[in-house]
């Protein structure tokens, strides 16, 4: 059976069809004894074998149409609750496994194969409005891990996997329920009655743990609209995603392979242990009046600001409350958006996340006297402290633009960290003690300005650093708003970019330091204009619930526990 604690399905209902062959039957068992209560269903007359927990198995057979189905799933519903999970194993047991190829009437062949599409594709709709009248019935609560596995032939592509209906049924999935999934998984080599039972055993085992696997929404619930080849040996893929073919190994240390969302089941854990850093910087309003300020911005933009405080921050609370880490990261708020939208930032406060300075007006530090950046500074703190309760110990300049005097001044008003610049992309630092880099005048000889960086900035690291102020380093790599929100006044954003191609970027990023990297950290920055937006949160939350696939390999912290525990780390190796 499969080597997965039963409590991540423990209590869900499955449905499973093909129960009187070979792969159904044994899917049934191994879902029992992860906990399942288990609805089986066949076209024909079928007696399993001596199950565990007969209390939780209910037999059904039946045609595979949509009037037998709908009568199937209701009794199924009536005696055991929602329908969680659907799995389709009848590919696997239709007539033709009965025969030799040279003994397979071509009439049985055609009729398997052919009906093979029309069964799978009837029965997934049976189940979708099975789940919506248990959704309508409890006043539209989505049901808990709706999930569809469909187990295919050997060979990703075949007949039994549909690749367009799988695609399809992906897409509109959220319709129905945010979090449902479709899945398909399949051997590395066929499975037949007629095959020696010492065979078969090993890859129904491996069939059996992949389909617990990407039917549990904790493990996978990253995943949807792929194909995962399960293999028992040494070597293994994830066969599609899209149409694509990725291969990897599962006891192969090789490094090579930057797959694109490989699952933490099927990966070597790497010991390593990577600390994640969620950020969010609520600029709101504040953001269109400093860094972003032009003499044109109009109506229509200071909206977006709106947006981002009234809409984005509830909507980004509930989703960090749904994955469970609201309480775990670090939100720098502008002094304007704390005073301007009281409600919207006190539901952020009653997290019990880190709240981090950010500026009063999203300003620029190059564009303040070093007394307006005092000045600042000291407003934003007495700001945080009637909001927390507590003295702020963290800061991020607006649009990163930190200058020496900030620094200066963060030392001098006792900070524990700052997160603007980026030294390292995936490790803490001291932030610098470096004198400020002066241009090259063209207009002068180049004898003039041809000398390297002054030698106080490379000489005693300890002399030429700010310790104990850390740095947890940021960049535009780790951000949501460049790329992905259209700032029409603003140079650098875009706001059009894929967020697929976003979420690739950081789960490369991810997977590159999880490999070469020790004890690194993970940063990610989002902003509530952006990552509240209804077509970008989805992929956020996805990309957090991948993260956390990883399970022990994975921390979430706020950026002031993560500077505290690298400073700790510094000192017990100095």
């Amino acid at each position: 059976m499969a080597a997965m604690p039963s409590s991540e399905l423990e209590g869900f209902h499955a449905f499973i069809t093909g129960a009187a062959g070979v792969v159904g039957s044994f899917i049934i068992q191994e879902f029992l004894a992860l906990g399942c209560y288990v609805t089986s269903h066949d076209s024909k007359p079928y007696e399993l074998p001596p199950q565990i927990g007969l209390d939780r198995l209910n037999s059904y057979y039946g045609e595979v149409t949509e009037r037998s189905l709908n009568r199937s799933m209701q009794e199924a519903r009536n005696k055991f609750g929602p329908i969680n999970i659907l799995i389709l194993t009848a590919s696997y047991d239709d007539k033709i496994n009965e025969y030799r190829v040279w003994d397979l009437p071509l009439d049985t062949w055609e009729e398997a194969y052919q009906g093979a599409a029309r069964k799978t594709f009837v029965t997934i709709k049976q189940f979708l409005r099975s789940a919506k009248s248990s959704q309508d019935a409890q006043s539209g609560r989505e049901i808990d891990n709706l999930s569809i596995v469909v187990i295919g032939n050997s060979k990703p592509g075949e007949h039994a996997v549909p690749f367009d209906l799988i695609q399809r049924v992906k897409n509109e999935l959220p319709q129905l329920n945010r979090k449902a999934r479709i899945n398909a998984v399949v051997p590395v080599g066929p499975i037949n009655p007629l095959m020696a039972e010492d065979y078969i055993a090993p890859h129904l085992e491996a069939l059996a743990r992949a389909t617990a696997f990407v039917a549990s929404d904790r493990e996978a619930g990253h995943l949807s609209g792929e194909c995962i080849i399960a293999n028992n040996e040494t070597e293994g893929r994830l066969a599609w995603r899209g149409k694509e073919t990725i291969s990897f190994s599962k006891s192969s240390t090789s490094r090579s392979l930057t797959i694109q969302a490989v699952p933490r089941l099927l990966l070597p854990s790497s010991g390593n242990k990577i600390r994640v850093a969620v950020t969010i910087d609520l600029d709101a309003v504040s953001g269109w009046l400093g860094t972003g300020y032009s003499p044109e911005n109009v109506l229509a933009d200071y909206s977006a600001g709106f947006f981002a405080a009234r809409v984005g921050v509830p909507r980004l609370v509930k989703m960090l409350q749904r994955v469970d880490i609201a309480d775990k990261v670090t939100w720098f708020i502008p002094g304007h958006s704390a005073e301007s939208f009281t409600e919207e930032v006190q539901q952020v406060v009653d997290t019990g996340c880190e709240i981090a300075l950010h500026g009063y007006a999203h300003e620029g530090a190059y564009s303040l006297t070093v007394q307006q950046e005092r000045d600042i500074l000291e407003k934003c703190i007495q700001i945080t402290k009637k909001l927390t309760g507590k003295r702020p110990v963290g800061y991020r300049a607006p649009l990163y633009q930190v200058r020496e005097s900030t620094l200066d001044l963060l030392e001098e008003y006792g900070f524990e960290y700052d997160s603007s610049l980026t030294d390292h992309d995936c490790r803490p630092f001291f932030a610098p003690r470096r004198p400020p880099l002066q241009p090259i005048d063209y207009s002068k000889p180049a004898s003039s300005w041809m000398h390297p960086i002054p030698t106080s900035s490379l000489g005693d690291r300890r002399s030429s650093d700010r310790r104990p102020l850390v740095e947890i380093p940021c960049n535009y790599y780790m951000e949501d708003m460049t790329p992905m929100q259209f700032l029409p006044h603003v140079h650098n954003s875009h706001g059009y970019v894929d967020v697929r191609s976003i979420e690739q970027m950081w789960k490369d990023r991810f997977l590159w330091i999880r490999e070469h990297e020790e004890s690194p950290i993970f940063t990610i920055i989002m902003h509530p204009d952006t990552s509240g937006m209804a077509h970008v949160i989805g992929m956020v939350e996805r990309m957090i619930r991948w993260l956390q696939s990883y399970g022990d390999e994975v921390e979430f912290m706020q950026a002031g526990e993560m500077a505290r525990w690298w400073l700790a780390e510094n000192e017990k190796n100095r």
